[in-house]
């Protein structure tokens, strides 16, 4: 697979590994190839915040994982990811938001821009 493959997030699976979340991902990259990636503490962090589930808490009860699952299921499942190697275990990461132009004559996703400007 070639440095900075695409792909699109198939499932997610939440793991404890010696006590800490983890959490693997099946992606299917652009050229049909089945991968399984770790989701980077960053994007984690994203996703499910840790002073929201926890509060100032530095332990959990195993099932917290009940309700972290589907939320990760439905915050990553069907998007579209970059996959990348580092000391031979793959990662994913979201699409960055650099790449974003905001234009004034772009239709905004699902409305209709004549009923919303006479609004």
């Amino acid at each position: 697979m070639k440095k900075g493959t695409k792909g699109v997030v198939l499932s997610v699976r939440p793991e404890l590994q010696a006590e800490r979340l983890k959490v693997l991902v099946a992606i299917r990259t652009d050229s049909g190839e089945i991968v399984e990636a770790h989701m980077p503490d960053r994007e984690l962090a994203a996703l499910l915040p840790r002073s929201i589930l926890l509060g100032s808490g530095a332990t959990a009860h195993p099932s917290l994982m009940d309700t972290m699952e589907p939320i990760l299921a439905r915050m990553t499942e069907g998007r579209r990811v970059r996959v990348w190697q580092y000391k031979e275990r793959w990662f994913f990461s979201f699409q960055p938001w650099r790449g974003v132009r905001f234009l004034p004559d772009v239709a905004p996703p699902g409305g209709n821009t004549e009923a919303m400007r006479s609004a």
